[in-house]
């Protein structure tokens, strides 16, 4: 898979989105009181939707919204790099990115900035020679075709496959739709195109990755497709359908989707203007376009009638919670191994135990070249401070913008994370900094483990004596990647937290109003709302250690059922063997949905089942394993494995092991008083003695988590 520049080594980083910890000393022995009543913000203003119809020559709208608030300066536009030009001079005073005589050469004379990155919405015309999309001139070639251009079939003829697409720019970032055109048209005005071979559907395609904002991103097709995208895009086409995409929908590029569903909304308003309303819209993207699925069925309905996350995850925001967790573990672990190499952690399945997440004992660690890793490590990475550390960023980040021209002064104050890239939304302290939700105050790191007996009360003392937590994101300092894969030096740690029972690493407390920020902007999926169906799909990755966990699917699942009611029926769960199987599925589930679209609400279980609207499996070379009702039962509830349970375990994560639920969104838990914790049954059959009690009150002063109690960060009416 292609990886944005910004990010290019570490695909949805989230564990880099935890800010730090720190803190003042523990209070004495409190009971967290439940937060007073919030009343949520007044819904945003609607969007608008003035300047869409526009045409060739014409440049879209880019001005700031009232919608998605001020815009971000310094921002890099990438325009040269989507094949579009340098962006339109839009002002005199310095604003933006400089504009040169000579378009790419920094060294000729500055004419104006851009601060919108437009450009001037253009054509382009490219055919499929079975392995890319290369530019086509359809004056003179349909009169005489590339020797390498395939054909397809539309209404039963065969054609040139050529597709034509539209490129320009909308909200500062590069938008492109493409369609079907295999033969000559005329192009003055949208209402002169040939559409006949449009079968009156469309894809809004959205991409992956993490990104902090700062930049534009690249356009699709005129930019390029991504390794993954040329295995499903062509077929797409074929078949006529329509492809919209825009790199403000590049979760890679930005993870504002505040900003991002207004941007998928404008371009699906301009495609509608241009082209007409399209007999549905279905949304498709992998990772990152999966979460944008979820969150914008959610924030914006009527955007997309159905849709195809494939290897999901509910929003950005909650999977942070628990990848801080895994960093501080590792650095645990780590240090204990380093410590006495006859640790049970030397044994790297073992992690799975406190961890939770897939961990193997013969996978090449690429930290060490050696057998053994986890999807810590191996998935996330050690690259939280590329988006964590308000202090660090991808040095190719300053390589790209000197190449535009940029002045890296002007990037001198930027704070590198994912919270201060929405400062609007989370506010900033007097320094500057945004706050940060992440909180890990009464987390019982091992709890399971714990009371399963697989680690013992004086191992389940020191994880949680140790963990420890990140830093306030003013003390943190630059990474050293080599010496510090875990980024450490921005822990919270203790140097004897294994033998002083009297010193454990501080714990954080999270930011109550970033939490509440982040339910109210729509950040957090919370399953209240989904009248679209979405058909959950993905390739089981557990033993390449790969992040996209298959836990996710079922995260949104259980959040849906917490509502209840007919949303949590719009959603269904396909896991296929490997990732090479997804075109053949992606084209299974276009026609599911496809027929399901075609039959009115509300639809029986029965009406479900016979269009195909089911959880199902397959293995090996795509044959189905089973589907149906209970094919993943013992997954959300007691009971026997159904038979995708079986053929595909699901792993848990640090914080399910600690006690909390598939849900993964609580921010912060209520407190229950240790005493509590120690007569209810919290430890199962696992005892401790006097002085290990002392020791569980000093690392718990204020209480443990009661995973019973809601959210404790999660305002009124979410």
């Amino acid at each position: 898979m292609r990886k944005p520049f910004l990010a290019a080594a570490w695909p949805l980083l989230l564990s880099a989105f935890l800010a730090g910890c720190g803190g003042s000393d523990a209070p004495p022995l409190t009971v967290t009181p439940p937060p007073p009543a919030v009343v949520p913000p007044p819904a945003p203003p609607q969007i608008s939707l003035a300047g869409l119809d526009f045409w060739v020559g014409e440049v879209g709208p880019s001005a700031p919204t009232e919608y998605s608030g001020a815009q971000q300066q310094p921002f890099i536009c990438r325009t040269l790099e989507s094949n579009l030009g340098q962006p339109e001079v839009d002002n005199q005073d310095g604003i933006g990115q400089p504009v040169f005589e000579i378009p790419g050469d920094t060294r000729s004379r500055v004419v104006g900035y851009s601060s919108t990155c437009g450009v001037k919405t253009r054509l382009a015309y490219f055919y499929w020679n079975g392995t890319d999309f290369r530019p086509f001139d359809p004056a003179t070639q349909f009169a005489t075709p590339p020797a390498d251009l395939r054909t397809t079939v539309v209404g039963g003829v065969t054609k040139p496959f050529v597709i034509r697409v539209e490129a320009g720019t909308i909200n500062r970032f590069a938008y492109a739709i493409a369609m079907l055109a295999p033969q000559p048209e005329a192009t003055g005005t949208p209402e002169a195109l040939d559409n006949s071979a449009w079968n009156r559907k469309l894809v809004y395609y959205m991409r992956g990755g993490v990104g902090i904002g700062r930049q534009q991103g690249t356009a699709m097709f005129t930019g390029g497709l991504w390794s993954e995208e040329k295995a499903t895009v062509p077929q797409l086409l074929a078949q006529g359908y329509a492809i919209a995409s825009s790199s403000g929908n590049e979760t890679g590029v930005h993870y504002n989707l505040r900003l991002g569903g207004e941007t998928a909304v404008k371009v699906k308003e301009h495609f509608v203007q241009t082209y007409g309303a399209p007999k549905y819209t279905v949304a498709l993207g992998i990772s990152g376009g999966a979460v944008q699925q979820y969150v914008y069925a959610q924030n914006h309905q009527g955007l997309f009638d159905a849709g195809i996350p494939i290897q999901s995850y509910p929003d950005m925001v909650t999977q942070a919670i628990y990848v801080a967790d895994c960093n501080l573990l590792e650095q645990y672990f780590l240090e204990d191994v380093t410590a006495n190499p006859a640790s049970p952690w030397a044994t790297w399945s073992r992690r799975s135990l406190v961890e939770g997440l897939a961990t193997s004992d013969t996978e090449t660690n690429p930290l060490t070249r050696r057998p053994g890793s986890s999807e810590c490590i191996k998935g996330w990475g050690s690259a939280a401070p590329l988006v964590l550390n308000p202090k660090f960023v991808d040095p190719r980040f300053f390589t790209v913008a000197t190449s535009y021209g940029w002045n890296l002064d002007a990037f001198a104050n930027v704070k590198w994370t994912h919270f201060n890239d929405l400062a609007h939304i989370y506010g900033t302290d007097a320094q500057g900094f945004a706050p940060i939700p992440w909180d890990n105050v009464g987390v019982q790191y091992g709890l399971a483990a714990l009371k399963s007996g697989d680690i013992d009360a004086a191992e389940f003392l020191k994880i949680n004596a140790c963990a420890g937590a990140w830093k306030e994101q003013a003390d943190f300092v630059s990474w050293n990647m080599a010496g510090d894969p875990f980024d450490s030096a921005n822990m919270r740690r203790s140097a004897t937290c294994r033998t002083d029972s009297a010193a454990p690493a501080p714990r954080r407390t999270g930011d109550s109003g970033a939490m509440r920020a982040a339910y109210s902007s729509g950040h957090v999926f919370t399953g209240k709302t989904l009248d679209i169906p979405l058909i959950d799909l993905r390739p089981y990755l557990e033993a390449k250690l790969d992040m996209h966990n298959s836990r996710q699917s079922f995260s949104a699942r259980a959040r849906l059922q917490a509502n209840g009611g007919q949303a949590a029926k719009r959603q269904v769960i396909w896991f296929t063997n490997a990732a090479a199987d997804l075109p053949a599925r992606i084209g299974e589930a276009l026609a599911v949905l496809d027929g399901y679209l075609a039959f009115p609400e509300p639809k029986t279980d029965a009406q479900r089942a016979v269009l195909g609207f089911v959880d199902q499996c397959f293995g090996p070379g795509g044959a189905r394993i089973a589907s149906g009702d209970g094919v993943w039962a013992g997954v959300l509830e007691g009971g026997a494995a159904g038979a995708c349970t079986q053929a595909y375990p699901i792993k848990s994560s640090p914080r399910m092991v600690a006690g909390d639920s598939f849900r993964g969104d609580m921010f912060k838990c209520a407190l229950k008083p240790l005493a509590t914790a120690l007569g209810d049954g919290t430890y199962g059959g696992a005892t401790f003695t006097d002085a290990q009690k002392a020791w569980l009150a000093n690392v718990f002063p204020q209480g443990v988590c009661d995973y019973g109690q809601p959210d404790q960060g999660r305002p009124a009416g979410f």
